[in-house]
């Protein structure tokens, strides 16, 4: 372990998790990263309530959307599997609090913010151009 007299430079975290794993039972030397068939594999196995919920609702969306029902009947309808597949993720997310879900919501919320504002901003570069060769050319005005 370490001792606190001083001398000691700290703690060895390395030597104290080999130490642990080794009185676990685990040997080091055999720990190797699964391979991307196994970690794929595993992704799906933990998204199948997802992967699930999309492949029964979509084709029920699209029958809905193509039978040329009125907007006013088949928007429930398609907002409620919508939510089946909300249900789906949440399932296949292992079923995470209101907290969890608020810290994720706040990341989404962000980077959707973001990426949005980032697109308005280069697509507006030719307004805000003209708008400032007009500022420009534009008497100067005195203020009061």
């Amino acid at each position: 372990m370490t001792n606190n007299d001083g001398n000691s430079p700290g703690i060895d975290w390395d030597g104290e998790l080999t130490a642990l794993m080794e009185s676990s039972g685990i040997d080091p030397a055999q720990l190797a990263r699964r391979s991307l068939a196994q970690r794929v594999g595993r992704w799906i196995i933990k998204a199948r309530a997802a992967i699930g919920a999309i492949v029964v609702t979509i084709p029920a969306m699209w029958l809905i959307d193509a039978s040329g029902a009125p907007v006013a009947a088949t928007v429930p309808l398609t907002v409620w599997l919508a939510g089946w597949i909300g249900y789906g993720i949440w399932v296949s997310a292992a079923r995470p609090d209101t907290a969890t879900l608020a810290y994720y919501l706040k990341d989404l919320a962000t980077a959707t913010y973001r990426a949005g504002s980032r697109q308005v901003f280069e697509r507006s570069r030719p307004a805000r151009v003209r708008w400032r060769a007009w500022r420009a050319a534009r008497p100067a005005q005195a203020t009061a």
